[in-house]
């Protein structure tokens, strides 16, 4: 199997590693995988839609593309007004899916945080963007993961949102096994 997984710091965060923690972290699950990591921390859907051929289109074929992107969008410092988004999401997903198949293409939602630590960022802002996502992804047929449900279902999110930054978003290992396992389970069902 080899993936393409690109989006914003979450996706790209390496958290002490000389890789990308989630890289290491489905290579651990799954050895055989293949790993691309076009990630750029600080990237929104804005960006990413410029940087599509760069980041997903040139790059070599991959069984599976898999996409974070919105947590920089829904930031009250640097918002990107959710219509937006929702638009910048739907030019994603129509240049994605000419070149894989819409099964193939999987969307993320941006993660859950801990509000205690985290200012620019609310879970209900996150739960608006994240069901634009899931209506975008639904409209061309791609597959959808809601990381933030996931997070928030195991009652243990201030733990899950705990990285070398302990910022409340930018999580360790804890958080990256949550990932890694929704990719994991998503990814297996393709085969």
């Amino acid at each position: 199997m080899r993936l393409l997984l690109t989006g914003d710091s979450i996706i790209a965060r390496k958290e002490g590693l000389a890789e990308p923690r989630l890289n290491a972290t489905l290579k651990s699950m799954h050895p055989g995988w293949q790993i691309e990591n076009t990630a750029v921390s600080g990237i929104n859907s804005e960006a990413l839609l410029v940087q599509l051929p760069q980041l997903v289109l040139q790059p070599p074929a991959a069984d599976a593309v898999v996409i974070l992107v919105g947590t920089n969008d829904l930031a009250r410092n640097k918002q990107v007004p959710l219509a937006r988004y929702r638009q910048n999401l739907a030019g994603i997903a129509a240049r994605v899916t000419k070149q894989y198949a819409p099964k193939r293409v999987i969307f993320i939602s941006p993660p859950a945080v801990d509000e205690t630590k985290q200012h620019m960022r609310d879970n209900r802002l996150i739960k608006a963007y994240a069901q634009g996502m899931a209506a975008t992804a639904a409209a061309y047929q791609c597959r959808y993961v809601d990381l933030r449900s996931a997070m928030m279902q195991t009652g243990q999110l201030s733990e899950l949102c705990r990285g070398s930054l302990n910022d409340g978003l930018h999580f360790g290992q804890p958080g990256y096994d949550v990932l890694a396992h929704l990719i994991s389970e998503t990814v297996t069902q393709l085969a």
